[in-house]
């Protein structure tokens, strides 16, 4: 039997050109942000003198942090929907960055940190479950595909081009990726697509 082979301009035709651009760029924005911020701020956070930052016992606690995150964004896609469960991660990970700007205690300091963890893989956990189902059968594979390139071309990008920012102020790369995370949020409530509760085709 024959293999269609789908086409990544497929994704871009038609119906599927708005919300597949737009779900792309979260990909990359959130990339951006997430390596972004869990390579650079470890090292500077340290060199401030906050060395719990690359302690074991806190690099656990951000482990841990993000499984109640990912386990809510599990609970949110199915009882909330996807496009809001995934705007409110991205959103809660733009509080925790600007937390961070206003933290004047190691403990606020750790608390902003934890936050940023727990939305972000909260974000991902949505962006997976969201992705696929915007895409018909034959072109879900494809999207998925691309959505992982595009987070991967984030995750290039970050620590070269944000040490840039880094250089220049730490706290100017933070709200940077406040704003990135910002965006994102903006772009998923401008997909306007809903897939909780809607069949595949």
């Amino acid at each position: 039997m024959p293999v269609s082979q789908a086409s990544l301009s497929a994704l871009f035709a038609g119906r599927l050109a708005r919300p597949s651009a737009l779900i792309l760029l979260v990909w990359c924005l959130v990339s951006v942000a997430y390596y972004g911020l869990f390579v650079w701020l470890p090292s500077h956070l340290a060199a401030l003198g906050f060395g719990f930052v690359r302690g074991q016992g806190f690099l656990v606690l951000v482990a841990l942090a993000q499984l109640p995150g990912y386990a809510l964004a599990a609970y949110g896609v199915e009882r909330w929907g996807r496009r809001p469960t995934l705007i409110l991660f991205l959103l809660l990970g733009a509080a925790g960055c600007l937390l961070y700007l206003v933290a004047g205690t190691a403990a606020t300091v750790g608390g902003s940190i934890l936050l940023m963890s727990f939305a972000l893989l909260g974000a991902w956990g949505a962006l997976y479950a969201f992705t696929p189902e915007i895409y018909p059968t034959a072109l879900r594979a494809t999207g998925m595909g691309t959505a992982g390139a595009m987070a991967r071309l984030g995750g290039l990008l970050a620590p070269s081009a944000v040490g840039l920012v880094v250089a220049v102020s730490f706290g100017a790369a933070i709200a940077m990726f406040a704003l990135l995370l910002a965006l994102a949020a903006v772009a998923a409530w401008a997909i306007n697509v809903e897939t909780r509760a809607t069949p595949l085709v």
